[in-house]
């Protein structure tokens, strides 16, 4: 839950969108996994806002999560396997 409201608040900011044709593109591909349904599948996707808003979600934080990545700085750091594994640094239920 938490993850989802900060990748919504990076894609605000970043003002990440999903276009049109992403969305259209998804509801497409979801159609087609009900084979001779998909026709039907796929109007209802264009009549439904909550259905499309279901696909547009994932593209969302997909796109956000590309934008984190191409930002990102990463650089390697040599850590011993103590310091690594300090109990004050390790997750609230977890110990080394």
């Amino acid at each position: 839950m938490r993850l989802g409201l900060v990748l919504a608040e990076i894609g605000r900011i970043n003002n990440v969108q999903v276009t049109d044709q992403e969305l259209l593109d998804a509801m497409r591909q979801e159609a087609m996994r009900y084979g001779q349904q998909a026709q039907q599948i796929f109007d209802m996707f264009r009549q439904n806002a909550g259905m499309q808003a279901q696909l547009r979600a994932p593209i969302f934080e997909d796109k956000v999560v590309d934008l984190i990545v191409e930002k990102a700085t990463v650089t390697d750091e040599k850590v011993s396997k103590d310091d690594l594994l300090k109990e004050d640094d390790m997750p609230e239920g977890y110990s080394a």
